[in-house]
């Protein structure tokens, strides 16, 4: 009796362990497979010629010794095989689809190796739909003053697989950009006509076609056309007032003659008096309200006057407008900054315009803008130790503001 028990004790032990090594081998096999899940492209998605990023998850199982690499298969065919990363990290993937698949559907799917040589194949995307690329974004867009009312626009052809290329303006710093033109395949340059000379003007390009629309070319303006040495420029001051600036190039000049059109007749005029030597500004106070005004400048020795400068429009606004008043300076920090605040004395402004010198020896440069009705502003640029002057004007039309508030003083902490 003793010794059947030993028997069945035996065969039980003997039963138990064969069971215990089918478990651990069947569970061995089963976790040093790898897995991998694909986030995009999905079923159904689109995609481009050319890499598309593959978005993913893949991990070896528990214990495992780390992935080894990956193979893509487009419509069931090996397109590439990607390692891991140098330090085992997963690599980038990319599903590369050439131009004979366009305007086709696809299917893709990837197999990723451990280094043990297991595998697991992902989920296997279909019906994915492959278009053309977007173009490219033309490139060095220049624009040309042909007369007051007209401008050239030049870029270069970037793409090779537009159907039409865009062209849209903005009317003034603060307005809005539209489209204006829509031009064919291949143009590289178009007229843009019916402008104001009074009136600064924004133009960008971009290309479209099935596919989507490139990123707009680079921004040009006519206030940044060139006006030679002398770059005379020109604001308004509301209704009463036109300042203009230019570069004092000229060597033992006696002073400056300023001339201006007469309203009536479109014929420049002498303004009087002349603007000393070694002057770069120049107040007009003798225009009138809601007018249109072209101006030129010459210097002049005591033998010979100048070339004339630029020409350079302005409109004056159909009335005066009380400038913000009472600007105040704080320094506050988390993060240090200087918390600007004024009164608002007009609902006729477009925004207001803020600037800065650094030192009583500096120069006032503008460093932002607000939305009109707004009467604060944060200067994040500032540093510790270091006196800054501030003062505010109000934007009523293109070129066109209030006087300046009064100048804050302020020194930030150390």
């Amino acid at each position: 009796m003793i010794k059947l028990n030993v028997k069945i004790i035996y065969s039980i032990l003997f039963i138990a362990l064969f069971m215990w090594y089918c478990v651990e081998n069947i569970t061995d096999s089963q976790t040093s497979t790898p897995s991998i899940e694909l986030y995009s492209p999905l079923s159904g998605d689109t995609v481009h010629i050319g890499k598309n990023t593959i978005k993913y998850a893949a991990t070896d199982a528990p214990g495992g010794s780390g992935l080894d690499h990956f193979e893509i298969f487009i419509n069931n065919v090996s397109s590439k095989i990607v390692p891991v990363n140098s330090d085992g990290s997963n690599p980038n993937l990319f599903l590369e689809v050439d131009s004979s698949l366009i305007f086709k559907k696809i299917t893709y799917y990837v197999v990723v190796y451990n280094k043990a040589g297991k595998y697991k194949k992902s989920a296997t995307q279909e019906n994915i739909y492959v278009i053309e690329n977007v173009p490219k974004a033309p490139g060095n867009l220049t624009l040309t003053r042909i007369d007051d009312y007209t401008v050239n626009l030049l870029w270069d052809d970037s793409a090779n697989n537009e159907t039409n290329y865009e062209v849209w303006r903005k009317e003034g710093t603060n307005g809005n950009y539209h489209r204006i033109q829509l031009l064919p395949a291949n143009t590289i340059s178009t007229n843009d006509g019916g402008l104001s000379p009074f009136v600064d003007y924004f133009y960008k390009v971009r290309a479209f076609n099935n596919a989507g629309f490139s990123n707009f070319s680079n921004e040009v303006s006519t206030n940044t056309l060139p006006g030679g040495p002398w770059n005379l420029t020109a604001e308004a001051i509301g209704a009463s007032k036109v300042i203009l600036h230019w570069n004092d190039f000229a060597v033992n000049e006696m002073g400056f003659i300023i001339e201006r059109t007469n309203p009536r007749t479109g014929n420049f005029e002498r303004l009087s008096p002349n603007a000393l030597p070694n002057s770069t500004e120049y107040t007009d106070y003798s225009v009138m309200a809601s007018t249109g005004y072209k101006y030129r400048v010459a210097y002049y020795t005591s033998t010979t006057v100048s070339g004339y400068s630029n020409e350079v429009s302005i409109s004056t606004f159909y009335t005066d407008v009380p400038q913000p008043t009472n600007l105040t300076a704080v320094f506050k920090t988390s993060p240090d900054s200087v918390i600007l605040k004024w009164t608002d004395n007009t609902f006729l402004e477009k925004g207001t315009v803020v600037e800065r010198k650094t030192g009583s020896g500096g120069a006032f440069k503008e460093i932002g803008t607000t939305a009109s009705d707004v009467s604060k502003f944060a200067d994040t640029s500032v540093s510790r130790g270091v006196t800054y002057y501030y003062r505010v004007r109000q934007i009523l039309g293109d070129r066109i503001y209030t006087e300046y508030s009064n100048t804050v003083q302020l020194t930030t902490p150390n």
